[in-house]
């Protein structure tokens, strides 16, 4: 044995030898000798050894561990897992035989009870920095990112050098919110050229806006990793959120090259034909994951866009998609309405969006000692825009990376009387939280335009001209008599410019998936009936050339050329964005997916917008705003009045000139700019539904 400690292999071996002759019922010895052939590269007759040794002795946790050892040179895998395992049992104290295991269940994906193995190696008074790590991985696997985070620090403050436990805290920081956090831990060893770093990297640069950042750290992480199959579908996420469409296409169809069953890659490949204008192909792709809820979501939107889908369909296949994800939850214990009304917010998108634009005038405007508001926010990064709303409520609660028992449970404890949905199907939606129904009423407003489907939704926030019809049972129309949008331009707003075009100029700055066929067939149309005019569209999607070009070919085979057309890509200044209105005579609202915030900034801008009351309540979006403006006169109900009323506003520069002096007033005065009248009037809509829910 001494000799053996030393590394004389071949003494020790020989020793063995004649140890084993003089006494032959001694276990240990050829315990040993089978040790000693491993490590002499014979590992065969090292293991014909050890096996001897089990013969004579069977309980001895050390002789199985050592031929789970040998198996492993062997390569015979399942043979050394049951090895360690029954070490493990003859002796749980024998920490080597519990890592092993703990690390192979980690690794074949058996996350609980790796976790188990490894929070008792963490628990050791010598535990090293692997054991916390494991811990940490194991954890953050369950999707248990917060409780991930203790164990990574804990890892890195035994080996601070150590990058898969940094790496690690990154993306735990990330999926619990901590975005910029999260971002400066990965950028400070940004440098490594270590696939799985530069792609949470990648992900945290997106998170906190730094979009060309993301794409840089994500295309190393692919050239590190090519046939890693999510770093390649972030990636392509990452280029459709900049606008390069067709990037992002081949992004996610080499990730489905590598991994054809790969979820997250056919969905962000929906995402970038979606926003390339292509909804049937998006759909198919999306209703290729049934079991996916979220690309459930992601299909139900999209059919808001397709004129050839009619509402009994959409509401339909927005109960099927319910059913099948969430089924019916008791409702909440009713609550005495003794107390002050307490409203939930549930969201998203409580930073710079078309969600925050209309929220802030609510949020300056309500009765405080009427009102507590909470809100539940399930945002990555905070913006300028969530420093503003942030004041306006009275309780702040982050949601990101908590699983829905946990918010519901948060949401119940807060003793919500009506919970809001500010999100309905749209990206980063919550809706699992409302499917365990933690507030007694519960309603959605303002983020998206028709039924969810969620039976645990009592109702959507509406007026008479978005939802003329009764609807019976769950998310049944509550219509507001003065409108459910109250619109204040951003501070800093430009001022209104006089319009200086040589001839009109009809301008749309939607996103392109809204604008259908019979959208672009009716405006060249106009195009044709208006000799000289040009039309300026504004869109994400235009930074990609393929799909500039596309556009510009779709308007010649409608015999518009492409110089009438002025594409545009996105703007992230926004008063660079509003100050392109300058240049705008008349605003087309598209369809059958109506713009709402687009109309509110054209008009605050004094430009007028013709709109096509729709079928749906997304396409009679612009007929609600024009009415309340005091405009019905630009409500088209068929695309011949439409084509007519554009026509005459392009030649009339005078009305337009006199629109452009008075348009932001008439907002400000009208029900869209009445932030009292409309605060009071969603209060009252709030205690109503509290009390119905109260009322029994």
């Amino acid at each position: 044995m001494a000799l053996h400690r030393q590394g004389d292999l071949a003494g020790a071996h020989d020793l063995y030898v004649v140890a084993a002759n003089l006494t032959p019922n001694d276990p240990a010895i050829p315990h040993l000798l089978g040790v000693l052939l491993h490590q002499a590269g014979r590992s065969a007759d090292g293991l014909a050894a050890i096996e001897r040794a089990i013969a004579m002795a069977p309980a001895v946790a050390p002789y199985h561990f050592n031929r789970a050892n040998v198996l492993l040179g062997l390569g015979r895998e399942a043979g050394a897992r049951a090895d360690f395992a029954r070490a493990l049992e003859l002796d749980p104290a024998l920490a080597p035989a519990r890592a092993w295991l703990a690390r192979d269940l980690l690794t074949r994906g058996d996350y609980e009870a790796a976790r188990a193995h490894f929070a008792v190696l963490a628990q050791a008074p010598d535990a090293d920095a692997q054991s916390w790590t494991g811990l940490a991985l194991a954890t953050h696997a369950l999707g248990r990112a917060g409780d991930a985070i203790p164990a990574y620090r804990r890892a890195r403050a035994l080996a601070p050098d150590d990058i898969a436990a940094l790496n690690g805290l990154g993306a735990a920081l990330l999926d619990t919110g901590a975005a910029r956090e999260a971002r400066a831990l990965l950028e400070s060893a940004g440098d490594r050229e270590w696939g799985p770093l530069q792609a949470n990297l990648g992900n945290a640069r997106r998170a906190t806006g730094d979009l060309a950042g993301a794409i840089l750290a994500l295309k190393r992480a692919a050239k590190l990793e090519p046939a890693n199959a999510l770093t390649q579908a972030n990636l392509g996420a990452a280029l459709n959120e900049a606008g390069y469409l067709s990037e992002a296409i081949a992004a996610c169809r080499a990730a489905l090259a590598a991994d054809p069953a790969h979820a997250p890659a056919r969905s962000n490949l929906a995402s970038a034909l979606f926003d390339r204008g292509e909804i049937a192909h998006a759909r198919v792709e999306w209703n290729a994951l049934p079991g996916d809820a979220i690309a459930g979501s992601n299909a139900l939107y999209a059919s808001l866009f397709d004129p050839g889908i009619d509402v009994a369909q959409a509401l339909a296949a927005a109960r099927a998609w319910a059913a099948r994800h969430h089924p019916d939850r008791a409702e909440a214990p009713i609550r005495a309405p003794s107390r002050p009304l307490r409203v939930g917010f549930v969201s998203p998108d409580l930073r710079s969006h078309s969600v925050a634009w209309f929220l802030l005038p609510y949020l300056a405007a309500r009765d405080r000692d009427a009102v507590s508001l909470f809100a539940y926010s399930e945002l990555a990064d905070e913006d300028a825009i969530t420093a503003k709303l942030k004041p306006g409520f009275d309780g702040w609660r982050r949601t990101v990376g908590r699983a829905a028992d946990d918010v519901a449970a948060t949401i119940r404890d807060d003793a919500i009387d009506v919970l809001v949905d500010l999100a309905g199907h749209t990206a980063g939606n919550r809706l699992d939280v409302f499917a365990r129904r933690p507030a007694p009423a519960q309603t959605s407003w303002l983020g998206y335009p028709d039924p969810t489907g969620l039976a645990a939704i009592d109702w959507r926030l509406t007026d008479a001209i978005c939802d003329p019809e009764d609807a019976p049972g769950p998310e049944a129309p509550w219509r507001l008599a003065h409108g459910i949008h109250c619109y204040a331009l951003p501070e800093g707003a430009p001022a209104i410019a006089a319009a200086t075009n040589p001839a009109p100029v009809f301008g749309s700055f939607n996103a392109w998936p809204k604008h259908s066929e019979p959208c672009l067939d009716l405006w060249a149309g106009i195009l044709r009936a208006v000799p000289g005019s040009r039309l300026v569209l504004k869109s994400r999607a235009f930074a990609d050339p393929d799909t500039a070009r596309a556009t510009r070919a779709r308007f010649e085979r409608r015999g518009i050329p492409a110089e009438r057309l002025d594409l545009r890509a996105r703007l992230d200044d926004p008063r660079a964005h509003l100050a392109l209105y300058a240049g705008i005579d008349v605003a087309l609202d598209p369809f059958p997916y109506n713009g709402v915030t687009t109309t509110c900034e054209a008009l605050s801008m004094g430009v007028p917008v013709v709109t096509l009351i729709g079928d749906r309540p997304a396409g009679r979006t612009g007929a609600a705003l024009l009415t309340r403006l005091g405009h019905p006169e630009w409500i088209a109900r068929d695309a011949h009045d439409y084509l007519r009323i554009a026509v005459d506003l392009a030649g009339d520069a005078k009305r337009r000139a006199a629109l452009r002096a008075t348009l932001r007033e008439e907002l400000k005065a009208s029900p869209l700019g009445d932030s009292k009248r409309f605060a009071a009037d969603l209060d009252a809509a709030f205690a109503a539904m509290r009390a119905a829910k109260t009322a029994g």
